[in-house]
Formats: structure tokens, sequence, C-alpha cells
């Protein structure tokens, strides 16, 4: 006659089941028992102590560290971050405006369609600090300091602004190819989205790797649909009257809102956040990768405009 022993109890019967399975499959018999609402997993007696020592090395084996949350660099950095944005910006505005330097920064910088696709590649860069009128100007600086600072929060003050720049320059350069030679955009708003779509997946995978329940994982989703439905959906015409000379001359199209290119530059964020979320707890993000990635942030929109205005 057997006699049985308990080598494990657990409260979920899929657990238990696992559990036998890793017995079963080194030839050691396994019962099932309930008691108290919890599920016993039973072994023969002769087998017990082996039993104990492969699901001990069975755990071992299967363990989930738990990955930590990061204390975040403080603020100030994050801050100073916009505000450097919002002085680079509001500089071009009034270069472009004046024609600073005898230069055309219109025609020079514009995300012309067909001047991409002819090897223009760095007016998908240059297109992100060029702007309509001062409305339009003010709507990207707020948007894009509120979500410039979140994001820098995230991930470093660095990291979100080498993401504005990579995620608007590849919405832009994509949306080229999409419409027509003759279609232009300017505005730093595909950026914005692509940064709004990296805060998007970043969270989404961290939260999954934090153990999140179901809900507070795909919060970040909900949100993010939402709000690239709600500021991409909207705006307003541009008169073209208004637009400097150089705009009229090059047939560019102003559309109420470029949605291609918020969606593009959207969809690039969510995969480079998704990129950062994954390599994040293998990562160290501190103060030293922050500073040389916002120096290749900077550095990537100066060359840009080098090659715009040589």
């Amino acid at each position: 006659m057997t006699t049985w022993t308990e080598v494990s109890r657990t409260a979920a019967r899929p657990v238990a089941d696992e559990l036998a399975l890793v017995l079963e499959a080194l030839a050691i018999p396994t019962g099932h028992a309930a008691a108290n609402g919890q599920h016993v997993l039973l072994v023969p007696i002769e087998y017990a102590e082996r039993a104990r020592a492969e699901l001990d090395k069975y755990a071992q084996e299967n363990r989930v560290r738990p990955v930590q949350a990061e204390t975040p660099l403080p603020i100030a950095w994050s801050v100073g971050a916009a505000l450097a944005f919002a002085a680079i910006l509001l500089a071009l505005d009034a270069a472009q405006r004046r024609q600073s330097f005898g230069l055309d920064w219109w025609s020079a910088g514009v995300a012309s369609a067909g001047a991409i696709r002819a090897g223009g590649w760095w007016r998908s860069i240059t297109a992100l600090g060029l702007h309509a009128d001062l409305l339009h100007l003010a709507g990207n600086l707020a948007f894009g300091a509120m979500f410039g600072v979140m994001l820098a929060q995230s991930i470093g003050f660095g990291m979100a602004w080498l993401a504005f720049v990579l995620t608007g320059g590849i919405g832009n350069f994509v949306n080229a190819w999409l419409q027509s030679p003759s279609h232009s955009s300017i505005g730093a708003s595909t950026a914005v989205f692509g940064m709004l779509g990296v805060q998007v997946a970043h969270d989404w995978v961290r939260r999954r790797q934090l153990h999140y329940n179901l809900f507070r994982r795909w919060a970040p989703i909900a949100v993010g649909a939402a709000l690239l439905a709600w500021l991409g959906g909207d705006g307003r015409p541009i008169d073209a009257n208004a637009l400097p000379k150089a705009l009229n001359e090059l047939t560019v199209q102003l559309p109420t809102i470029d949605v291609w290119a918020h969606v593009l530059g959207f969809a690039a964020g969510l995969a480079l956040g998704g990129f950062i979320g994954w390599g994040r707890p293998r990562l160290r993000f501190g103060l030293p990768l922050q500073a040389v990635t916002a120096a290749g942030a900077l550095g990537l929109f100066v060359l840009a405009w080098y090659c715009a205005l040589r």
C-alpha cells in the first residue's frame, strides 16, 4: 500500500497542474488533493525528498526577478531641457521672419516631399523648426514642452529630446513618400506626437515588466489613442496670403492639419518607445547617458540645418 505525502500547496490549480507535469516528466508519480481551498500536490513518500529538490530547482530556474522602478533625475533637468527647446524654436522663428544672415530659411527648411525624395533628408528635421504664424508656434511650444517634461521624467531629458528629433524626422520622411511631390509641411507637431508615442509604448512595456494589472497596463494605450484623435483631428485653415512668398513659390500645401504626418510621427514614437522600454532593465539611464543623447539631439538638428543652408 502506497503512502503519499505533500510536497507542494497552492491556491491556484494551474500552478499545481504545472508542478505535477514537472514531476511527471521526471518519472515521479503524483497525486492531487484539495484542502481548505488549497490544491495539494502529493507524491509517494519514497519520492518525497527527490520531488522537493526538483521543485526547488524548478522554482529557482523560473523565478521572475521583479523590475524595480527607477528614481527619475530631478525635474529641473526636464524643465531646463524644455526651456532650451522653446528658446531654439523662438530663435528659428525670429530668424526665418527676419531672413537673418540674408538666408531664406523657409525655402531651405520646409519639408517638401519632392525635395526629400530627391535626397534632401535634412528637410524632414529642419521643418520641425518652422511655423506658419505665432499661434501655430505657440501651440507646438505648449504641447511640446508639456510632453517633453513628461517624457523626460520617464526616460530622461536627453533621451526625450533625441526621441523628439528622431520621431519627427522619421514621420516627415515617410510622409514625403506617401504624399504627392508637391506636398510640403512645417511645424514641430509631428515630433510632438512622436514623443507622445514614445511615452505610450514605453509606459506600456514598463507596466508589464512591473507586473501591473491589465487595466493599468493598457491605460497608456487608451490615453495615447484619445490624445492622438483629439489633438490630431482639430485645426484651422492657414491663409496662404499670410505665408512668406517662398512658400507660395514652392506651391506648398498647408491643409488644416497634416494627419498622416501626425500618425506617422506617433507610430515612430510607438516603435522607439517600445524599444527603449524593452531595453530599460539593461541600461543605465543616468546623467551621463542623458548628456550624450541631449548632445546627439542638438547635433542632429544643427547638422540638418547646416545641410539645408550650406
